[in-house]
Parts: C-alpha cells; structure tokens; sequence
C-alpha cells in the first residue's frame, strides 16, 4: 500500500471512530433520558479496539464479557422484591444459544437440563440436603465426631433463612449423559453444559440488580440417588451445582478488574 493510500485510509477510520463516538453518546444520553441504565457498551473504548493500524474490530460485546463476575450471598439484597420471571427466561434464551453437537445429529437436543427452584423448591431442596447428611455423616467420613457434624448440620440449617434467604431462584444445572439417540463423549455434554452456565452468567450482566453466581453445592448431596430423584435425572445424569440468582445490596458496583493477558498460555504457531 502506497504512503498516500495508507493516509486515507488511516483518515477514514479517524473519522469513522469519531462517527461512532458521536452516536455512541446521542444513544446513550437518549437512554438515560428514558431512564434505560447505560454501561460501558456504550462507551466507543470499552467496545472497539484497534489492533492494526488500518481496521478497527467491533467488540461490542466484550463489556459484557469482562463485566461478567461472581456475586455471593454477602452481597445480596436482603427482603427484595419479587424477580421478574422474563429475566430468568432471557437466562435460559442465552444458555440455549450455547455450542453443542446435537444440533448437527437428527432427535438430538442439547444435553443441559435446568430445573428452577422457586422459594418452596429451594427449601425443600436444602432439607434433602439435609436429611440425606442425618442418614451418612458417619460414612462419609467428613467429621470427627456426632458433636462436629451437629455444629455443621445446624450451620447448614440456618442457612436456609439466612445465607439463601434473599434468593430469588436456585437454577439446578444438569448434565444429560445422553439427550437423543447419538451418544457423544462425557466431556462434551459437560463443556456444552458450562458453556450454556456462561451465556446465562454474561446474560446476567444485562440486569444491574441481578447477583448470580454458580455454587457447586454439597458434594456428598448433590451426587446423591436422593438428589438424582428430586430432580427427576436420568441414571447416568450429573447435576453440577445450581444457578444462584438473587438481587445485589449495591447494584451501581462497577467492575475495574483487568486481567494480563499472560494469564493465559497462548502459543502462536503459523
């Protein structure tokens, strides 16, 4: 490319990044004048970066992304308002958008299967947790003595109105060993799984007030027959914890988190 050409086209994306900046900000004020909450979407650095001198790459929706974070039971909103179920639906319109191989294999449907547990649900699920640790604490072999496994079990009991008190759904999270005719490796169904956990937990970032995080539960409970059965799994099915979604104390918390990139191991081979 010759000096004069490389000039115009470096003059074009100037102007086209000021272009975007401009509209950026007439959507933005034109949201916050509707009362529509604004993020870093729609801030023109947070959503294209440019990584050649010549074409910027539309990120849009990295803020989402990178605002993507965990939110335990100390940050949720104590006594809050009923939770609108369209937003658990948008949860699970994002996990169904999650890779999966059934779709390439005719009667296949994705392996994820998500159980919602309202108030009533999510208590009766925690005395099973319960009544299943009454029957095996001795076989597990996890306390000491009946005296230390009557100090978990009424920690655990309390939690029932206090640490889970303020949730407004448990979303269990199962993994179907084989949903269709074709039966694919474990691994897959269980990456395909996670990745439909990840749309819902980026799809959560949409919401402010939302506080969501995934718990892998008590393990000893959760891979339980008697779990298996309340949530009415297939023999060869694993549930993987559940969804926790409940309403944030501060919901105007901004994310400053940056992460280096050589956090990950990445080798280049060309």
């Amino acid at each position: 490319m010759s000096a004069q050409n490389a000039s115009i086209v470096a003059t074009a994306s100037t102007v086209l990044l000021g272009v975007a900046w401009l509209v950026a900000n007439r959507n933005r004020n034109f949201r916050r004048e509707k009362g529509v909450d604004t993020n870093d979407a729609d801030s023109l650095p947070s959503i294209i970066l440019v990584y050649s001198n010549i074409n910027p790459l539309d990120l849009t929706v990295l803020p989402c992304i990178r605002n993507r974070r965990s939110i335990f039971p100390n940050g949720f909103k104590k006594n809050p308002p009923a939770l609108d179920e369209g937003i658990i639906h948008s949860l699970l319109d994002a996990a169904l958008y999650g890779p999966f191989h059934g779709k390439c294999y005719a009667g296949n449907q994705h392996p994820a299967k998500f159980v919602i547990l309202g108030k009533e649900s999510m208590v009766d699920m925690q005395l099973l947790t319960l009544d299943y640790y009454d029957v095996h604490w001795k076989d597990l072999g996890c306390w000491s003595s009946e005296e230390v496994y009557q100090s978990f079990r009424n920690c655990t009991q309390d939690e029932i109105t206090g640490r889970w008190g303020p949730v407004s759904y448990m979303i269990a999270i199962v993994m179907r060993r084989q949903a269709g005719p074709k039966r694919f490796p474990e691994w897959e169904e269980a990456a395909a799984v996670a990745c439909a956990v990840q749309n819902m937990h980026t799809q959560s970032t949409k919401f402010k007030h939302l506080a969501c995080y995934w718990s892998s539960w008590h393990n000893a409970a959760r891979d339980s027959m008697e779990m298996k059965k309340f949530l009415d799994m297939g023999d060869e099915d694993k549930c993987m914890g559940f969804f926790i979604v409940a309403q944030a104390k501060n919901p105007e918390f901004q994310v400053r988190r940056t992460r280096d990139r050589s956090l990950l191991d990445v080798e280049w081979r060309l």
